[in-house]
């Protein structure tokens, strides 16, 4: 068997990644299969294996690109701002509604709220008030959109 350039390894690494945060966020972690990936991906089960060795490894591979979906329509301005763009999102954003409903595996609720805390670390003084604001709207309001 030939071996695969450098360059040709590195797209399909690259190509693994995106379409395993393609099926978490449309079809949830359930869906996230070696064998999922390897056929939306065009590519044998083999090369996922090349790649990564367990779903663990994967999934921290990932985890970069998912924090950074849910980051998109977030305003870390300030506090207040933060709060007001994640009341936005769940109330009028599906896929951000679908991220954060399919974190827990992806992110634990103690690297995702680091994470929010060092986006809003100007406004530190409020930071965790609106972080737990917007955690509390989640919880409340996610299960209206089941």
């Amino acid at each position: 068997m030939p071996r695969v350039s450098q360059k040709e390894a590195l797209k399909t690494r690259q190509k693994i990644i995106e379409v395993s945060v393609e099926l978490i966020v449309k079809q949830g972690f359930e869906s996230l299969t070696f064998t999922n990936i390897a056929t939306m991906a065009n590519i044998g089960r083999s090369s996922i294996n090349s790649h990564f060795k367990r779903k663990e490894d994967l999934i921290e591979a990932i985890r970069p690109s998912i924090a950074a979906l849910v980051e998109v329509p977030l305003d870390f301005s300030s506090g207040q701002s933060f709060y007001s763009s994640w009341v936005y999102a769940i109330d009028n954003d599906c896929e951000f509604r679908n991220l954060i409903n399919r974190l827990e595996v992806v992110l634990t609720s103690e690297v995702g709220v680091s994470g929010l805390r060092r986006r809003l670390s100007h406004d530190a003084k409020n930071a965790d008030k609106y972080i737990y604001m917007a955690i509390g709207y989640a919880v409340v309001n996610l299960s209206d959109y089941s």
